[in-house]
């Protein structure tokens, strides 16, 4: 029985994540007695999982799971000191970011992930198999994700209105360790990755949420929604299980019931470019992800419409194809967005019913329950999209001790939109000694001068899309007789620029249309916003 389960959902994962699912199958066909052991290839085999703490002084594991008795902890333990630690080989003195995700160490596989920024949580996985590396950093990503729900950190209330607003960190894992242990034992069996959906998990980890103290995550706020349903017998609730990781849709639990029917979509895109001190783009791309909140009853069956155009390369000719759909703006967002869009790298989640989308290029699915990211992607063809500010900029200099910037930067959206949080992070030079801000619009206090990091900004809470504002600085400087030879040259580091527009996409991509049907016939109240934010690396080069 575990073998079929172990088989069905092995086959689920890979292919709903584009990895050939053949292999599993042709492995357990091989390890029952078809194949020998030399020819066993195995696409999802994980010898373990451990967490680390990163950067931690003394006992850096916080949990280790062993499915097969392949590799021992020793051994990921000297992998994680030897080689994220830099202390070997072509590695030395590397940080953990230079390290590839895939290592081969001592005749073992290494497949490891850091969680999302500012937090401190490694995931290891090792495998001395020929497994699929790509299916095992995605089961690595969701165990971040499901960690990251399950042990919120801090006192953060606000994650019941944000997506993803908590950062995973070391010592909250540490608080529930036999709940993160749970968690590994029932993600995989002998190996073989099983349940990956939050839904299931809390059948199976979880039997009455602990919903006392202060902080209130996602999770809870998914609990609480719900109406409570009479709890049956222990032999019931083992079956309810089962078929809700068997079933033929294993992402969703049946007999979901809400007080209130909920759908919340937010289209966010996160913009990177390389801006020319005259205002053109020189290069750039756009991430774009779909993220979902849904609490809706029953088994609903939910369409969406998108005004995309999924543009393909092909393999023989390299001639692009690509499909269209046409639409008309319903919204103020939609009405400053092209009428179609040109996507690349296109993701969708497991629930998506491929076949559909390439028929009638409608995205159906039924939806997980609570929180999941429904698709993301990406362009990285700069025709495709547009900045959502001109930024120029100017230095030069007044005499040996002086020098002058002139930035002006100016919003290209429509006017009825505004932009919230827009900083511009500016370089000085070393020698900088004091520093004259004003400008005609925002805020250019002297406590945004930071010479112990050779920097300033300029704030501007709000922007209304149209307007153009207008910023000065005069530096004062040491002589150049006073510095190092290493400091007498400034190198003008490019401008960095944060911002967040709501209800603006860069790439015009919108929602046409968001339909829920479900055989009861209820009507739900269905939200969607659009959110443009600066990406890691949105700059600006200096001109002088």
């Amino acid at each position: 029985r575990k073998e079929t389960r172990g088989e069905k959902t092995a086959i689920t994962l890979a292919a709903s994540r584009g990895v050939t699912a053949s292999a599993v199958t042709r492995n357990r066909s091989e390890e029952n007695g078809t194949g020998t052991e030399r020819e066993r290839t195995t696409a999802m085999t994980i010898s373990c999982i451990a967490l680390y703490a990163a950067e931690a002084k003394g006992n850096k594991v916080i949990a280790f799971k062993d499915y097969r008795r392949e590799v021992q902890a020793r051994q990921v333990q000297r992998f994680v000191d030897d080689i994220l630690g830099g202390k070997r080989n072509s590695f030395k003195g590397a940080k953990a970011q230079e390290v590839p995700p895939l290592v081969n160490y001592d005749d073992v596989s290494y497949v490891w992930k850091k969680g999302d920024k500012g937090s401190n949580v490694i995931a290891v996985a090792a495998t001395r198999w020929d497994s699929n590396v790509l299916a095992i950093q995605e089961m690595l990503h969701q165990l971040l994700d499901l960690l990251k729900m399950f042990c919120p950190s801090g006192n953060i209330v606000s994650t019941t209105l944000a997506l993803s607003s908590d950062v995973l960190k070391a010592d909250a894992l540490r608080q529930k360790q036999a709940l993160v242990l749970s968690i590994l034992e029932e993600m995989a069996d002998s190996g073989y990755p099983q349940v990956t959906q939050i839904e299931s998990l809390c059948e199976l980890i979880i039997d009455t949420p602990t919903l006392e103290g202060k902080t209130v995550n996602a999770l809870d706020a998914l609990l609480r929604r719900r109406k409570k349903e009479p709890s049956g017998s222990q032999e019931d609730q083992s079956k309810s299980a089962t078929l809700d990781v068997t079933g033929a849709v294993p992402w969703r639990k049946p007999g979901i019931v809400y007080k209130k029917n909920e759908v919340y979509l937010d289209a966010i895109e996160k913009v990177s470019a390389l801006v020319g001190y005259d205002g053109t783009m020189i290069s750039g791309s756009v991430q774009g992800s779909i993220q979902m909140k849904v609490y809706l009853s029953g088994m609903p069956e939910c369409k969406i419409g998108l005004n995309e155009k999924f543009m393909m390369e092909s393999e023989n000719d390299n001639k692009m194809i690509s499909t269209a759909m046409e639409g008309r703006p319903t919204s103020t967002a939609q009405k400053a967005c092209r009428s179609q869009v040109a996507l690349d790298y296109i993701k969708f989640h497991q629930a998506v019913k491929l076949q559909n989308y390439e028929s009638d290029h409608q995205v159906h699915f039924v939806p997980p329950d609570g929180e999941f990211e429904l698709l993301s992607y990406n362009v990285s063809d700069t025709k495709n999209f547009t900045l959502p500010f001109t930024v120029t900029s100017n230095y030069k200099s007044l005499g040996r001790t002086r020098a002058e910037m002139n930035v002006k930067l100016k919003a290209e959206f429509p006017s009825s939109l505004v932009a919230f949080q827009v900083i511009a992070w500016m370089p000085l030079p070393k020698s900088t000694v004091k520093v004259n801000m004003n400008a005609t619009g925002g805020k250019t206090k002297s406590k945004y001068v930071e010479l112990d990091k050779n920097q300033m900004h300029w704030k501007l809470s709000e922007l209304r899309g149209g307007k153009e504002h207008k910023f000065k600085a005069v530096i004062e400087m040491m002589a150049a007789t006073e510095l190092k030879g290493s400091d007498r040259e400034w190198e003008k580091p490019p401008i960095r620029l944060t911002f967040q527009v709501p209800m603006f996409t860069a790439t015009g991509l919108r929602i046409r249309f968001l339909k829920v049907h479900e055989k009861s016939g209820y009507q739900p109240v269905k939200w969607v916003r659009y959110l443009t934010t600066a990406g890691d690396d949105y700059e600006v080069r200096i001109q002088g």
